[in-house]
């Protein structure tokens, strides 16, 4: 009976719960970039089966970075202490950079211009860039808060800390890596296309969901 009602005291004691709302808010944001981007592949006339091959593969490309985004963010928040600071900031930030990544998408797929692709390529690449850095940051939230004690009785298992710890670095470089590619040096044009398009496409090798694959796979074969 005691326990029973200083359970109902620590949830009166407790501040209000925000989560609820801001995963709503993320899920609705996450599937409105992903419909906006099919839009604008429909909205695109192909000529040739060339363009249909084109357009689904940058399609494709704009589809993984949200999808990678998102995958990343839910395992994140699933277990983000809502007492962290920032925390409501940093998902605010998040979901901002996530709603405006299919228009600038667009805008540089479209793009006439070898100066207007330029301008378009370095505001996208900082966008997805950003996107990488605040999920570093709230994965740097999920370490401290289980520094602070703020998950509650229940601390999280030490694989699962060292998981996010890794998951920080990881889109810590992703992200460095997006934003370093806006450099002018890496606006040289190749046999095989333009440079910075080819270092966006390494960053995938850094991804937290496709090195922690690799890495479990090298772990087994040592098993």
């Amino acid at each position: 009976m005691a326990d029973a009602e200083g359970a109902e005291k620590d949830s009166a004691d407790r501040p209000p719960r925000i989560r609820v709302r801001i995963e709503s808010l993320s899920d609705l944001v996450f599937g409105l970039a992903l419909s906006i981007g099919s839009i604008i592949l429909v909205g695109k006339q192909p000529q040739t089966g060339q363009d249909i091959a084109v357009n689904v593969v940058l399609f494709g490309f704009g589809f993984l970075i949200i999808v990678l985004t998102w995958l990343g963010y839910s395992r994140t928040m699933a277990v983000l202490p809502i007492e962290a600071p920032f925390a409501l900031l940093a998902n605010l930030v998040l979901l901002f950079i996530v709603a405006i990544e299919p228009y600038l998408f667009y805008v540089l797929t479209s793009a006439q211009t070898s100066g207007l692709a330029d301008a378009a390529s370095v505001v996208y690449a900082l966008d997805v860039g950003g996107m990488f850095l605040m999920q570093a940051a709230l994965a740097r939230m999920v370490v401290n808060g289980e520094k602070g004690h703020l998950h509650g009785r229940l601390p999280l298992h030490p694989v699962v800390v060292a998981r996010f710890q890794r998951v920080m670095k990881l889109d810590a470089v992703v992200g460095l890596v997006f934003v370093v590619s806006v450099l002018p040096v890496f606006w040289v044009n190749t046999p095989i296309g333009f440079l910075r398009f080819y270092l966006w496409s390494s960053s995938f090798l850094f991804n937290p969901f496709f090195a922690g694959r690799v890495r479990r796979g090298s772990d087994g074969k040592k098993g």
